[in-house]
């Protein structure tokens, strides 16, 4: 498909010089990018990551291990030549956007212009647990952006007076590697985020909706980038996407069928379980949306899971209930699921509404372990199909 960018995941876990060998691998295979997530905790409870529920619980006791992906960032940026490197995505909740355009503009000349700072509001988890505050984390993002595009283009000494944020003869003089400073994209899903990324992203990267949905989105991003004054075409359409495949159809129905791999559609909005016709695991959540405070995008992520959950806050009995209530069909619309061919035919569907990056993220040892070999050669069958 012509123009389109694929991007896979950085290993998260050690051995850190194992992550710099995938990364080469993935740069010779011809992948264009490479992308770590930010975390502190991940998404599974600990309470789910047990033996009867997934091998992976006897090879790795936490589902909370992370490496800094900043520090991978560098790391694999100077092992590499041409492929990209980027955090899909960090917040400017935990980094104070000074610091995080330092780290922006430090990845720069490591990687010789070829970082990719992703952008979102942050979640819950990420914050809340270590103290953190989590108020108006759109606003945040919006007036952190400023800052960091201030101190990363500024000539000397800046004031800045924002709601978060105050600077007073801040300098920082550390400037980008090439004529521009490292591109930031941004974790977008609701009018006010995808408004927010036509005014100032220079890329978007949602976590993956319907095609339509993508399509209409994109159409709300260039009319703010217009409104702004802005070439909508200098923002480029990305999105990460779970891929979950099989070598046939009935490994595929085992696969979404999968607790660990049900489980991740928690993330979803409480929306998008209605549009399909279930009830979802919002009811009795213990941070569930009823009763509670919208957070997030206004309102407009209202009953997510992305930003409600705490997984380290889930039981035993909390967290089989979440299982049951997540068919197979959620796991379909939320992850590229199928064979190899399927999934080609699938993100078609997103290349025609303008996507021209794709991260994606392989699920299927979640699925089943004994896939993990098979399905990162599928993987790369996967990308001679598209970009053939």
């Amino acid at each position: 498909m012509a123009g389109l960018e694929l991007g896979v995941p950085g290993q998260i876990m050690p051995p850190a010089d194992a992550a710099v060998r995938f990364a080469k691998r993935s740069e010779d295979e011809g992948f264009d990018a490479v992308w770590w997530p930010d975390h502190l905790m991940g998404w599974h409870p600990d309470s789910m990551w047990t033996p009867d529920l997934t091998p992976l619980a006897d090879l790795q006791p936490s589902p909370h291990v992370y490496f800094d992906p900043a520090v991978m960032m560098g790391v694999v940026g100077a092992a590499t030549e041409r492929i990209r490197v980027g955090v899909c995505v960090t917040d400017l909740i935990r980094r104070h956007p000074a610091m995080a355009a330092q780290t922006a503009l430090t990845l720069d000349h490591v990687t010789k212009g070829r970082a990719i700072i992703g952008l979102g509001s942050g979640e819950q988890l990420n914050a809340t647990p270590y103290g953190m505050p989590f108020d108006a984390p759109v606003a945040r993002l919006d007036e952190g952006l400023d800052v960091m595009r201030l101190l990363m283009t500024a000539d000397g000494p800046v004031d800045f007076d924002g709601r978060f944020h105050h600077l007073e003869r801040a300098v920082l003089g550390l400037q980008p590697f090439g004529e521009q400073p490292p591109e930031i994209w941004t974790a977008a899903h609701g009018p006010r985020m995808l408004r927010l990324t036509g005014r100032k992203a220079d890329g978007w990267l949602p976590t993956k909706l319907g095609p339509a949905e993508y399509g209409t989105a994109l159409d709300t991003i260039r009319e703010s980038a217009e409104r702004a004054d802005r070439d909508p075409d200098v923002i480029t359409p990305g999105m990460l996407g779970y891929v979950l495949m099989g070598p046939d159809a009935e490994t595929v129905q085992r696969l979404t069928e999968a607790p660990l791999v049900r489980a991740l559609c928690v993330l979803l909005p409480a929306q998008v379980f209605r549009d399909l016709g279930v009830d979802g695991p919002y009811p009795s959540h213990p941070r569930s949306i009823q009763g509670s405070t919208p957070i997030g995008d206004a309102g407009s992520r209202a009953g997510s899971g992305f930003h409600d959950f705490i997984p380290t806050a889930i039981d035993r009995a909390e967290s089989l209930r979440i299982i049951d209530a997540i068919p197979p069909a959620v796991v379909r619309h939320y992850a590229f699921a199928g064979t190899p061919d399927e999934v080609a035919e699938q993100i078609e569907e997103y290349v025609d509404r303008g996507l021209r990056h794709l991260v994606m993220w392989n699920i299927t040892a979640f699925g089943d372990p004994l896939l993990a070999r098979w399905s990162f050669g599928a993987m790369s069958d996967l990308r001679k199909r598209l970009t053939s």
